[in-house]
């Protein structure tokens, strides 16, 4: 059973200035801190009306970064171009309508690695980073093994374990959690 729905339609409009074409992709993943992302992207397409390679290439750079599965994001972009294949041709008046297909994603994989949650608490690491006190100079970071010593750059995370900067940061790259209590982090 795949863990990864979508849903693909699309919406027209009536347009004032020159026509906007896009593909809005709205992904729901339940188990991050952000429930719901959203992407928009320039949409072109071929004179037949399927997308271009750029299109396609813009879908999958975003989506991948999201942790989209490649199997799947080539079922989605095939399905969305498409869409477009079947609907634009058809549209009375081409430069004044917009076009915009909209792409629902809803990602119930429990696994799923949370990008954007992994880029907030990078960001907030780098930001809370500080010098060692005097009482921590002797310890050891848990992850290189190495004395803190005079280190000008090491975090203490919510749970009030302590590591190198770069230590902790390459740590939760992988996994957000911390090393050595296993709190959840993000």
């Amino acid at each position: 059973m795949s863990l990864i729905s979508w849903i693909v339609r699309h919406k027209t409009s009536q347009s004032l200035t020159s026509p906007k074409r896009s593909i809005t992709m709205n992904i729901k993943r339940r188990n991050t801190q952000q429930t719901k992302i959203v992407i928009s992207i320039d949409m072109k397409t071929t004179s037949s009306g399927y997308l271009t390679h750029e299109t396609a290439s813009n879908m999958e750079f975003m989506l991948g970064y999201h942790e989209i599965d490649f199997d799947t994001i080539t079922e989605i972009i095939e399905e969305a171009s498409a869409v477009a294949a079947r609907n634009i041709p058809t549209l009375n008046d081409p430069t004044h309508i917009d076009f915009d297909i909209i792409v629902k994603i809803n990602d119930l994989n429990p696994d799923a690695i949370r990008k954007i949650d992994l880029d907030v608490y990078l960001i907030e690491l780098r930001d809370n980073r500080r010098d060692t006190i005097p009482s921590e100079r002797n310890d050891i970071c848990p992850i290189c093994w190495e004395e803190f010593g005079t280190e000008l750059d090491i975090n203490s995370l919510s749970c009030n374990h302590t590591y190198h900067h770069h230590c902790i940061s390459n740590w939760v790259e992988k996994t957000l959690t911390c090393p050595y209590c296993r709190a959840v982090l993000a």
